[in-house]
């Protein structure tokens, strides 16, 4: 699982698990989860990456980390300052991996930084979601008028942790009792009232006030230059016949990729029967590379 440990960056403090390799030369991964998860979504994934140090934040907004300030919104280039700011932290160069959102960010960075990332990984994702030109007012328009009726301290709460776990159990993607126990166990606050809710920002669930076009993510992934590996789950996000299409339609924008389908899951690197093969997958491509 590693050790707590927290970056502290200019603008903001970002938490996360860490295990540090004895030797100082070692190759260093840092990983960079989903929407609404937080560090510990890489907790099965941990014990394949020995004699590496590795590290998985919780993004701004999640797990233990800052919140963006009041009238704040959690843009992808928001993250991708966040991870360059960390990874200015080293001289050394670092691995990335990426799960749904955290590949996104993981994406970014690798373009606009590629001196500071050796190798990418994503999992479960294939960059940004994108809107049409057309549909940028409206989107913004939507945007403005939630975060404009925000007020804090409406949110769910829950009597037990179990009420959370079974909650978490059948989100916006389904996963096991036990999987959806490792992200509630650090993903929850013990409220003023003795209840339980989510760590998580509030703000996070707001509509996006603006995503890329396709044309911008092409031109992004184009500039990616470092070895790429994308493991993507049978049974996960893109598990349909235009998923598929659309999965390949990125991976065809790389200069070079390995593109893999898995067995499993939208978290199928968390997931008890799936973890194993996706982390075996991740130390191979890494030690490869």
């Amino acid at each position: 699982m590693g050790s707590d440990v927290v970056f502290n960056l200019a603008h903001t403090k970002i938490a996360g698990l860490q295990t540090l390799s004895s030797n100082p030369s070692a190759v260093k991964v840092l990983c960079l989860h989903g929407w609404l998860d937080n560090a510990a979504s890489f907790n099965r994934l941990t014990p394949y990456l020995s004699g590496l140090t590795h590290s998985s934040i919780d993004l701004a907004g999640h797990g233990l980390s800052d919140h963006r300030v009041a009238g704040s919104f959690y843009h992808l280039w928001d993250y991708a300052l966040d991870v360059v700011s960390i990874l200015n932290l080293s001289n050394q160069s670092t691995w990335l991996v990426g799960h749904s959102m955290g590949g996104a960010v993981a994406m970014i960075v690798a373009a606009i930084a590629p001196e500071k990332v050796r190798g990418l990984v994503v999992l479960d994702n294939m960059g940004p979601l994108t809107a049409k030109p057309s549909e940028r007012v409206s989107m913004l328009q939507r945007s403005i008028q939630r975060m404009a009726k925000h007020r804090e301290g409406r949110f769910a709460r829950y009597e037990t942790l179990d009420d959370m776990v079974g909650a978490r159990m059948y989100g916006f993607t389904s996963l096991s009792r036990e999987a959806a126990s490792e992200l509630v166990e650090r993903g929850a606050i013990l409220t003023d009232d003795d209840r339980w809710g989510w760590r998580h920002d509030h703000k996070l669930s707001f509509p996006s006030p603006y995503r890329m076009d396709e044309e911008g993510v092409a031109a992004l992934i184009s500039e990616i230059k470092c070895p790429a590996l994308s493991l993507v789950a049978k049974e996960g996000v893109y598990a349909n016949r235009e998923g598929e299409a659309f999965v390949n339609a990125r991976a065809a924008q790389f200069p070079w990729i390995k593109l893999k389908w898995l067995e499993g899951n939208h978290h199928f690197h968390l997931e008890r029967d799936t973890a194993p093969m996706v982390a075996e997958e991740v130390r191979k491509f890494i030690d490869q590379n």
